[in-house]
Formats: C-alpha cells, structure tokens, sequence
C-alpha cells in the first residue's frame, strides 16, 4: 500500500508540473522531491494506523489476506468472539488478524486451529501415506502427520490412506471458515 500511495503522489506531481510551464527543472525536481517525501510520511502514518486500527484498514481494503498480529489491546474482544470455542488452544496469548469483506476477521491460534490458509485439496500427505503403512487399518491419521491446515479427515484402509471427508469448512478468501471470526 505504501509503494501505491508513493507512485500515485510521484504521478500526481508529474502530471501537475507537465500541465504547467515551469522553467527550472530544479524547481520540477524540488517539487518531485517533496512529493515523494510526502508520501513516505503518509505511508509510515498509514503503517501506524494499521497496527492501531486493524477496523479502519479493513473498512478501506475491504479483502486483504494479510495476517497481522492482533494488538494486545484487542486480544479481550477477540477472546470474547470465540466465547466458549476457547477450550482447545491453551488460553491464546496471542491473536491475528485479516480483512474480509471491509470486516476485520480474527484468529486465535493454538492446538490443532490453523490460521492460514486452508489446504483443501483431497490428496494425502507423504506423512499420512507413511503412518497408514507403518498402522495399517488405524480409523484415524494424526494431525501431525496430515498438517493442521487440512480441512479433512483422514483415516487407513489396510495400508493405504483414504480421505473420510471434510470436516470443517472454507471461507471465500481460502481460510478455515470455524476458526476466523469477525470483530466488531
């Protein structure tokens, strides 16, 4: 966002001093150079901004898959979005965000709860093909060797891994949609 706003202001100033008749191009330069330190003040304002207030970032990006961590400030409300959903992550110390749908979406990472994004492809890890060989006709394939970011379940017919379908799902922009919550 910050090259963005650098190269709009960097064109704004070209297009204003093309449209006019400067007879220095040192002044043209001086202008250029003004331009360009504006906006890298704008921009490190705007980085500010985004730490501070995730809410107004989304509100302006409207979808951004960027994960950021949750300021500390905010870590009570999001704890307090996913309510009784809490149990398996060990107390969350620490949380992240995205923006989905000019809404700020939060994480709290922990246990077998991924925060990026989700794998959804029906193919087996190399893991999960091993561990079925090693305990053929185990009803269940660990998460450790399936990834965290599955969205199936996983299980072994004899030594082969078979894929027992999905258990959780997807949002529009790729995440496990049960682990994302909106904070507003």
């Amino acid at each position: 966002m910050a090259r963005r706003t650098a190269e709009r202001w960097a064109k704004r100033v070209q297009t204003s001093m093309a449209g006019k008749a400067i007879g220095s191009k040192r002044l043209g330069g001086a202008f250029l150079l003004c331009g360009l330190a504006a906006a890298t003040v704008i921009s490190t304002h705007e980085h500010a901004i985004a730490q501070d207030n995730p809410a107004a970032v989304c509100r302006y990006a409207g979808d951004d898959n960027m994960i950021r961590p949750l300021p500390g400030s905010m870590l009570a409300k999001a704890k307090a979005a996913f309510g009784s959903d809490l149990a398996g992550i060990g107390g969350a110390p620490v949380g992240i965000w995205r923006c989905m749908g000019g809404r700020v979406m939060v994480c709290l990472p922990g246990g077998d709860r991924h925060c990026g994004r989700a794998d959804s492809q029906p193919m087996a890890t190399p893991e999960a093909s091993a561990y079925c060989r090693s305990h053929p006709g185990s009803e269940t394939v660990p998460i450790s060797e399936t990834g965290r970011d599955t969205i199936f379940a996983w299980g072994c017919d004899g030594a082969a891994v078979k894929n027992k379908g999905s258990v959780r799902s997807v949002d529009p922009r790729g995440f496990v949609k049960e682990y994302w919550r909106p904070l507003d």
